[in-house]
């Protein structure tokens, strides 16, 4: 029996089969990541608030992961208990590892009765979330309005320089 060298006869039919699901695996990653605001680079963010769009509110949720690197994440540490240097004790112990991006140290407006982390940048919610991970404070410490809410214990001029601001309160205290 002759047989002849070349494609079987379906062969067409698995390349159309394959080229199908490559183009449906595409579609779904572009959407994947389009609908995944964790996604957003360190470069797309914006640093400072340019008008005054109205504050939202964000889902608090669980998750630690970040698409900005600690190093690139400016953050503003203030002493919320009005007593001894906690902001600069905090300010070198979060520079030094996990390596965040500190700005000056300084006190709140008011004294707070317990620590929270505030979002002053869109787009840094999931790195707020780390931080409460990296300080040891539970999701529920991160304000998930964002910008950070007027009544925020912050001064008026650091808002504007950082992404994340954590405020000190007792119960970190004695952990820096």
């Amino acid at each position: 029996m002759n047989r002849r060298a070349g494609p079987s006869p379906g062969g067409g039919v698995h390349a159309g089969k394959a080229a199908l699901v490559i183009v449906v695996a595409v579609v779904i990653g572009v959407l994947v990541l389009h609908h995944n605001p964790s996604t957003h680079s360190a470069a797309s963010a914006p640093t400072s608030r340019a008008s005054a769009a109205p504050p939202t509110t964000v889902a608090p949720t669980t998750s630690t992961t970040t698409a900005i690197p600690a190093a690139s994440v400016k953050l503003q540490v203030l002493n919320g208990t009005g007593s001894g240097n906690l902001a600069s004790r905090w300010s070198t112990k979060l520079r030094t590892s996990p390596g965040y991006n500190t700005l000056a140290p300084d006190d709140t407006t008011s004294r707070v009765t317990q620590s929270a982390i505030y979002v002053e940048t869109p787009g840094y919610l999931p790195e707020a979330y780390a931080l409460a991970t990296a300080v040891g404070l539970s999701p529920s410490a991160v304000n998930t309005t964002i910008p950070a809410p007027a009544s925020a214990p912050i001064p008026t001029s650091e808002r504007s320089k950082a992404n994340l601001v954590l405020v000190i309160g007792p119960d970190l205290a004695n952990s820096a």
